[in-house]
C-alpha cells in the first residue's frame, strides 16, 4: 500500500448533500481579527442558550424572518457565535445576502472534512479512460448510440464491477482538518452575445476546502491479484501497470486538458469586456506550471469535486469526432437548439475572484 500525499492548489468541495439556509442553518460574524466569519449552527447549543422554555419562540422568530443570531442576542446577549455553532468557516464571499443557501462540504463523523477515495478513484477512472480512446478513431461508431459512453467504458475496462479492472486500484480517504474551511460564492463565466461574460445570475455558496491544505491517504495498485484473476476481467491498461506509470498517465491528461483551456479562451479573450477571462487564463496558466513542475513518475495534478466542468468530468475524448456537434452536444446541453451558435461547453464556473475549484496535487510519499 502506498502513502500519497494530496495538496489542494484551489479551493475544493466535495458536497454533503445538505444545504443549509441563511439565517437558520448558518449566520455571519466577525473573527478577533475583524475577518468575516460563517458559524454553522448547532441547534443543541442554541438550546442550550436560549432554554427549552424558549423553543417555541425560537421557530416563531424564524417562520417569521428572524436569524439564530438575533434570537440567541435576544435570550443570551453574551453569547458568542463559536459557543452556539458546530464550526466556525471564514467568508469569502464578498456578500451574504437572506436569501442565500450554503451547499455544505462533506464530513466524517468527527467532524473532519475529507475528499472520499472514490471522489479521487473517479477522476482517475476519467483519465485512464480518455488516455485509452485518445485517438482511436473506431469508437465513433457508437456515437448515436445513447449508451454509448457506458458501452465504450465497458470495452476498457469490463462489461461489469465483477471484470472490471478498477477493483485492483485502491484507494483511500484523505482526512484534511489542518489548514481551515472557507465559503465561496460560485459564478459564471459565461459566452453570450448581448451581454458580458461575467455572469453572476446562477450564484452559490459553496463551503470548500482551502487552498495549500494536505492530506495523507493511501493508494494500491493490486496488479498480484489482477495476474490471478485477468482471464476473467478486462485487459490491464498500460498505465495501470505501475504507479509512475499512472501518475504519468494522470499528468499528461490534466496538461492538455489545461492547454486546451487556455487555447480555447484566448480566441475568445477580445470578446470580454469584463476582464475577466484574462484573469481565468492567468489561474489556468499557474496551474499548467504546476503541471509541467512536478516530477515524472512521482508528482501528479488531478481535478476533483464541484466546479470542475463538463471537459474535466468526461475527459472530452470525444471532442475530437466528427459527429460532436450533431451527437453529444444535443445529449448534453439542455435545450441545445437554443445556443448552437456557441461551442460546447460555454460556461465556466468559478469563484467571484475567478479562482477555479477542484485542483490538487498527488505525490507519492512511499512505495
Amino acid at each position: 500500500m502506498s502513502q500519497i500525499t494530496i495538496k489542494t492548489l484551489t479551493s475544493v468541495h466535495i458536497g454533503s448533500g445538505e444545504t443549509f439556509q441563511y439565517g437558520n442553518d448558518f449566520v455571519r460574524g466577525k473573527d478577533a481579527d475583524g475577518d468575516s466569519i460563517i458559524g454553522i449552527v448547532d441547534p443543541k447549543q442554541v438550546l442550550a442558550l436560549i432554554g427549552e422554555k424558549n423553543l417555541d419562540a425560537w421557530v416563531t422568530a424564524i417562520d417569521g424572518g428572524r436569524s439564530t443570531d438575533q434570537i440567541v442576542k435576544q435570550y443570551a446577549p453574551s453569547a458568542k457565535l463559536e459557543q452556539y455553532s458546530r464550526r466556525i468557516i471564514l467568508s469569502w464571499a464578498n456578500e451574504i445576502k437572506p436569501t442565500d443557501t450554503l451547499k455544505e462540504y462533506i464530513h466524517d463523523g468527527l467532524g473532519r472534512p475529507y475528499i472520499p477515495g472514490s471522489s479521487i478513484k473517479g477522476a482517475i477512472r476519467t483519465a485512464v479512460l480518455a488516455s485509452c480512446c485518445k485517438e482511436r478513431d473506431d469508437l465513433e461508431q457508437y456515437a448515436r448510440n445513447k449508451s454509448a459512453a457506458k458501452i465504450i467504458e465497458q470495452k476498457f475496462f469490463g462489461k461489469d464491477v465483477h471484470s472490471d479492472v478498477f477493483r485492483f486500484l485502491h484507494v483511500g480517504d484523505a482526512f484534511f482538518g489542518k489548514n481551515y474551511e472557507a465559503a465561496v460564492r460560485m459564478v459564471n463565466i459565461n459566452e453570450r452575445e448581448k451581454a458580458g461574460f461575467w455572469d453572476m445570475t446562477k450564484s452559490q455558496l459553496l463551503e470548500v476546502l482551502s487552498p495549500d491544505d494536505e492530506a495523507i491517504f493511501e493508494l494500491r495498485l493490486k496488479t498480484e491479484l489482477y495476474e490471478r484473476a485477468k482471464v476473467a476481467t478486462a485487459l490491464l491498461p498500460e498505465c495501470m501497470h505501475t504507479l509512475p506509470e499512472l501518475f504519468q498517465t494522470i499528468n499528461q491528461y490534466t496538461k492538455n486538458l489545461i492547454k486546451q483551456e487556455i487555447s480555447y479562451w484566448m480566441e475568445r479573450q477580445d470578446k470580454d469586456d469584463s476582464g475577466k477571462v484574462d484573469d481565468y487564463l492567468e489561474r489556468m496558466r499557474q496551474l499548467l506550471a504546476e503541471v509541467e513542475q512536478c516530477q515524472p513518475d512521482k508528482e501528479c495534478v488531478l481535478r476533483v469535486g464541484a466546479g470542475s466542468g463538463w471537459r474535466f468530468i468526461t475527459g472530452a475524448w470525444t471532442e475530437n469526432w466528427r459527429t460532436f456537434e450533431t451527437t453529444v452536444v444535443p445529449a448534453a446541453r439542455r435545450n441545445n437548439q437554443r445556443y448552437t451558435q456557441f461551442h460546447f461547453p460555454k460556461t465556466r464556473r468559478v469563484d467571484e475572484e475567478c479562482d477555479v475549484l477542484g485542483f490538487v496535487k498527488l505525490s507519492i510519499l512511499t512505495e
